[in-house]
Order: structure tokens, then C-alpha cells, then sequence
């Protein structure tokens, strides 16, 4: 799933750090100074919504994207109180993925797509 993320943004532009683990995010972040997190909450090392939180404490302003193929009923509300920005439900297109990330990046909502 991560190199389809990168084929979609790198393609537009963006700088693209993927990982596939809680532990290697917990590292990247610490490491390097991103505008966005794209985060997929179904982690194999452990629960997505717990880095959330984690990651809204230590990076107030960070802008966080959090994903997830059972994002249904409340999760989308339950995965905002947790801190992320936003909320994507897979599978997405990539017209969706680049809007969730565009809509991250510029709030002014300028974005027309592709």
C-alpha cells in the first residue's frame, strides 16, 4: 500500500518517507521535520490510534492523516478526539488521497484536482 501512496505524491511533488511500523514511525518522526503523517491505524506492532494520540502530544501542529479500511460508524469521530487532523477510509482513489492530502496542506481549499 505505501508504494501506491508514493506513486500517487511523489508524482505530485512530495517528499515521501514511508514505514511500516509503529516503531520505524516513532523514529521517522523524531527524525525528520514532516508537514504531514499519512497514517494507516491497522499497524502490524501494535494501535494506530495509540501513535496518534502519541504523536498529537509531542507534535501539537503536526498535521496527521489517519487511515483505515474500518473506518466506519463512530471511528472517523473517535480517530479525531485521538488528535489526527483528518480521516481517510480505504480503499481511496488516488483523486481522494490527493485532496485528504491537499486539504492538509492547503486549508484554503483552493485545490481543484486532477
Amino acid at each position: 500500500m505505501s508504494a501506491f501512496f508514493d506513486h500517487i505524491l511523489s508524482g505530485d511533488g512530495y517528499y515521501i518517507t514511508a514505514v511500516g511500523t509503529i516503531r520505524q514511525a516513532r523514529r521517522a518522526v523524531t527524525e525528520i521535520a514532516f508537514d504531514a503523517v499519512l497514517l494507516d491505524l491497522s499497524l502490524p506492532d501494535g494501535d494506530g490510534m495509540d501513535l496518534v494520540r502519541e504523536m498529537r502530544g509531542d507534535y501539537p501542529f503536526l498535521k496527521i492523516l489517519a487511515m483505515s479500511g474500518f473506518l466506519v460508524g463512530d471511528m472517523p469521530h473517535i480517530a479525531i478526539a485521538a488528535g489526527a487532523t483528518a480521516t481517510l477510509a480505504k480503499p481511496a482513489t488516488p483523486r481522494q488521497i490527493r485532496f485528504a492530502v491537499y486539504s492538509l496542506l492547503e486549508p484554503s481549499g483552493r485545490w481543484c484536482g486532477a
